[in-house]
């Protein structure tokens, strides 16, 4: 089921429905067949407020969402080509709970405050306690920090992208402690959710590099330039981790007593420091006070090309961040500080297969929803075998069979239907279940004659 609200996508999937139907089987079993369906419409409409809360919160941005309702609750996606700061990303996974809380809030104060709304139907009354119930419930299981859940972005976001291990392992470590909770408890459903997401929090712990070495803690001095002062690394030392902790005004504070150090420190450290200020200026949307600072770096040395290329894109000027940032790819930098904004900028101007092969390059450097993002725009523009390429990227990575899927689905759009096959095959292993999609994925069309019902039988 597929439709529009409030200028929203919402797709339906039917593993949502049997979801629902499972948690609400007692009602059914004991023969309670109107509570039964109120209790479905409950569930759609409690999940389908709460990824409302993250659209709503991602419309700010000026930014289209996308709602999914499927069988372990809903996903709110989007596209955003500029990327959002951690702050904004914390808001957003936040949104979704706190809206849910906001509506149970209502409807309590409604039948505590408001007599006359007691002489509603009975079973009305019984549907908006139990909305009640069950918005605080998905709410506060929402916010418990375990990936995929909304307290696991805020953890993850929180934390940074530097400690995407430490993310992991607590995730995981939070999933099999309320496992086995929830087991005890008796609640099935929630314990097998619980242990997927235990077991997918391990995998990205075993994926992710155990010390990555983020871009403004890049050593780009040369060997004929001037050692620092131990006092002036750790000065620049701080202000790169100000900067990569979005703590902009600190980093500025930092980098300025670099500058003002007696005697004067090495061109380097003056390049460096006033490049932290400009990194800083973008933090704070002050894209002139960057355009200055990247002017006084350029005095003492050549600047980032991360930050020259961040700078022009700010400015809306695409064909000079083009040339500065593939530039720095084709001198051998390869960070994702300089290919996520090329990406962008090639996006832009339409070469997505372009944009989608520098994503490839530097796949495990970027984020899950990065790399998904590029391949769904990969799928979208007609690169089908670029999309194919990224998606299996991120399915050997993580190993979720809902990439895998999408990778079977472009591969087969590319004219690749045995690979698509295999993938779909690889997709089954990992745990996609949904039958009644691929059967009706126009992408598998060439496949239904009988291929397909060897990996998937018919629904």
């Amino acid at each position: 089921m597929s439709f529009r609200l409030f200028g929203v996508p919402v797709d339906v999937q039917l593993g949502f429905w049997l979801s629902a139907a499972l948690l609400g089987l007692g009602r059914l079993v004991s023969e309670q067949y109107q509570r039964f369906l109120v209790w479905i419409i409950v569930v759609f409409l409690a999940v389908l407020m709460h990824e409302f809360g993250h659209a709503l919160a991602i419309k700010r941005h000026r930014i289209e969402p996308e709602i999914t309702l499927h069988f372990m609750g809903g996903t709110t996606t989007w596209r955003s080509l500029m990327p959002l700061g951690r702050l904004q990303h914390v808001i957003i996974s936040l949104a979704g709970p706190f809206a849910g809380f906001f509506v149970a809030g209502i409807l309590y104060l409604l039948l505590s405050y408001v007599p006359a709304l007691h002489a509603l139907p009975p079973m009305l009354i019984y549907g908006m306690d139990t909305l009640i119930r069950v918005n605080v419930i998905w709410g506060v299981l929402n916010l418990i920090p375990v990936l995929p859940f909304d307290g696991g972005h805020v953890l993850e976001h929180a934390l940074g992208p530097k400690r995407g291990r430490l993310t992991a392992a607590i995730s995981g470590v939070a999933a099999v402690i309320l496992a086995i909770v929830f087991l005890q408890m008796g609640f099935i459903f929630f314990t097998l959710i619980l242990m997927m997401s235990a077991f997918q929090s391990l995998q990205r712990f075993r994926s992710e590099p155990g010390a990555s070495s983020p871009a403004m803690n890049r050593r780009r001095a040369a060997l004929h330039e001037e050692p620092l002062p131990p006092e002036t690394a750790l000065l620049l030392q701080r202000a790169r981790r100000a900067v990569e902790d979005e703590r902009a005004d600190e980093a500025q504070a930092i980098a300025g007593e670099v500058l003002a150090s007696s005697p004067a420190p090495p061109k380097r450290a003056l390049r460096e420091a006033h490049e932290l200020i400009g990194w800083a200026r973008l933090l704070l949307g002050d894209t002139k006070g960057a355009v200055d600072a990247v002017a006084q770096a350029r005095k003492q040395g050549e600047p980032d090309p991360a930050l020259v290329g961040a700078v022009h894109l700010a400015l809306g000027e695409l064909k000079q961040a083009r040339k500065a940032l593939e530039a720095a790819r084709e001198a051998g930098d390869d960070r994702k500080e300089v290919a996520g904004p090329l990406i962008r900028v090639l996006v832009d101007q339409g070469e997505v297969a372009r944009a989608a092969a520098v994503a490839l390059d530097i796949v495990d450097q970027l984020s899950e929803d990065d790399a998904r993002r590029m391949a769904e725009i990969a799928f979208e523009r007609g690169a089908f075998d670029w999309s194919a390429r990224l998606y299996e990227a991120i399915f050997r990575r993580i190993g979720q069979g809902e990439d895998a899927y999408d990778a079977a689905r472009a591969t087969a759009r590319d004219g690749n239907l045995e690979r698509a096959l295999e993938l779909l095959r690889d997709a089954v292993e990992a745990g996609f279940t949904d039958r009644a999609r691929a059967w009706s994925d126009s992408a598998f069309e060439a496949l239904r004659g009988g291929p397909l019902e060897t990996v998937l039988p018919r629904p």
